[in-house]
């Protein structure tokens, strides 16, 4: 079929040309370049959103399950799909720099693991499989918004404090409040999510290779993350943290989360979770 494979190329021509877009709209201060900026994104994720399906139906979907181009899919899908519901719920429009070029990254991180996949057990079910990497990866996804707005609340804060004074399109960006909030919501819905998709990774570990834990380096990187997200989940929510502490924290998870899946899965052939030809 011709509509599959031209997909990809209308995805990242939708997700590229939205992110020049939104860039130089809030550059220019310009809410028509942003907004249609924002329209590219969304027909792009609608052809995302095929995609992804074209790859979960027919003969080879138990396969494409396990694909690196549908992991690395999926995560970029559901980063840009956290996105539209923060927007819509909490009208953060500016996570979207942070939001498309991520997403566009993930899709051609997608098409350039063609023919690479996962180590999985051989028990696998699509029950485990979407329970477990289904909430690693939306927490993943929370933990990417909180990570850009933990960087514009250090970036304006740092401008507050030195008065070096606000160019014209940081004046368009919301408040230190409304970061600091996103970063409160993460913190809420994020943390549950992980613990959920580890515990279920242990209980799938048990079922299908009677053991729960070893020394894999993913599964160490993965508990070093869970203590940290419960640090923040605790000092945020029980203790009141509020403002920089936080919003530091959110960009160390997120980027080990991103350590953990990148470097660790493609430069540690030993690990049990690692992606091969």
């Amino acid at each position: 079929m011709i509509l599959p494979e031209l997909l990809p190329i209308l995805v990242i021509a939708l997700y590229f040309l939205g992110t020049v877009l939104f860039v130089v709209g809030s550059a220019l201060r310009h809410e028509v370049l942003k907004n249609a900026a924002l329209a590219l994104a969304a027909l792009g994720f609608a052809l995302h959103s095929l995609d992804l399906l074209h790859l979960l139906v027919g003969a080879e979907a138990a396969q494409n399950l396990i694909a690196g181009r549908f992991l690395f899919c999926l995560l970029g899908w559901g980063i840009l799909f956290i996105f539209l519901m923060l927007w819509w719920r909490l009208k953060l429009k500016f996570l979207a720099v942070v939001a498309m070029p991520l997403a566009l990254m993930l899709y051609l991180a997608a098409n350039a693991t063609v023919g690479i996949n996962t180590k999985l057990p051989p028990m696998l079910s699509g029950l485990f499989f979407f329970l477990h990497i289904g909430t690693l990866f939306a927490s993943m996804a929370l933990l990417a918004m909180a990570f850009g707005a933990g960087l514009a609340f250090m970036h304006l804060e740092k401008r507050i404090k030195t008065k070096a004074g606000l160019k014209q399109f940081q004046k368009d960006m919301p408040s230190l409040d409304t970061f600091d909030r996103v970063n409160h919501f993460v913190s809420l819905c994020g943390f549950p999510l992980y613990t959920l998709g580890l515990a279920s990774g242990y209980v799938w570990a048990w079922l299908s290779a009677r053991r729960v834990f070893s020394l894999d380096p993913k599964e160490i990187m993965a508990l070093i993350v869970l203590g940290l997200y419960a640090y923040l989940f605790h000092q945020r929510l029980v203790m009141g943290w509020r403002g920089r502490k936080p919003a530091v924290m959110a960009i160390c998870v997120f980027l080990l989360t991103v350590l953990s899946m990148l470097g660790i899965n493609f430069l540690v052939p030993t690990t049990f979770h690692g992606f091969k030809p």
